[in-house]
């Protein structure tokens, strides 16, 4: 459910400031590679994945990836990937730009509130999300601490608390059939997310950006037992190895039902639509 486009346009470009605290962070450098490795990487695994666009132009002055490359890509890999189109809310344009996802055959949108500088809850953000409610599209969100900037002096100015799964909970509210997609658990406010997905099911947990071994052990309790139709597999990729995060998944030792969900029928259902 979490796959970053692991070319150049990527990783030196919108990322090229940030790979050092990446890496840091992560322990971990990623490296640009082409699209047909990215390709042929999952399918010898036999994965699928969510594609994720990226626009932080406003805030950090470097190129977003264009929303209609990223479709290409999906189109090129014949159903391997599904794409996530990326949209600064702020942009004066963010409507329009959202209006063309469909066309586009992108199922949802791509944010990140640290990179983009925004607050999700403010009001003059209502008609954005109005507007991705009405497109029918999943929003699947950045949440929590960012290893983007970690390490550094003031976290190369990023704001993290714009990442409280809880900004989110006034749009989980707004909008009950649109699906909204918690990304890497949320920790440190992991509880905050895990309260909102058990209080509005449209509300889902991504387990990407972590190995799974030091999930919280309220993230891994609830996975299996109330949340287990809401939680959603992903990887982070290129930030971690996604065959390594096989394993690590598997070592979670989940029932064999619970772990098909979390690993492919919940997402699967979720992109199917309603």
């Amino acid at each position: 459910m979490h796959v970053h486009v692991p070319t150049s346009e990527w990783l030196c470009g919108c990322m090229g400031p940030y790979v050092d605290s990446v890496e840091r962070y992560f322990g971990r450098r990623p490296e640009p590679t082409t699209i047909e490795d990215l390709i042929s990487t999952y399918a010898e695994l036999d994965l699928g994945g969510v594609l994720l666009g990226w626009d932080a132009e406003r805030t950090t002055g470097r190129a977003p990836l264009d929303n209609e490359w990223l479709a290409g890509i999906c189109a090129r890999s014949q159903g391997r990937f599904v794409g996530f189109g990326s949209i600064d809310p702020l942009r004066p344009d963010a409507i329009e730009r959202l209006q063309r996802l469909p066309a586009l055959q992108l199922r949802g949108v791509k944010l990140h509130p640290t990179l983009q500088g925004f607050d999700p809850a403010a009001d003059d953000l209502m008609p954005f999300f109005d507007a991705a409610a009405e497109l029918g599209l999943i929003v699947l969100t950045h949440s929590g601490t960012s290893g983007v900037g970690s390490g550094e002096p003031g976290g190369q100015g990023l704001r993290i608390d714009l990442a409280r799964p809880l900004l989110l909970d006034r749009i989980a509210a707004r909008h009950p059939r649109m699906p909204i997609v918690l990304a890497h658990v949320g920790w440190p406010w992991h509880l905050e997310t895990l309260a909102m997905a058990l209080h509005k099911s449209n509300v889902y947990v991504d387990i990407s950006g972590w190995k799974y071994r030091y999930l919280p052990d309220d993230v891994r309790r609830e996975m299996s037992r109330r949340l287990s139709g809401q939680f959603l597999f992903g990887t982070d990729y290129p930030m971690f190895d996604p065959a390594e995060q096989l394993v690590e998944f598997d070592r979670l030792g989940l029932p064999e039902p619970v772990a098909r969900r979390v690993l492919h029928d919940n997402a699967d259902e979720l992109l199917a639509g309603p």
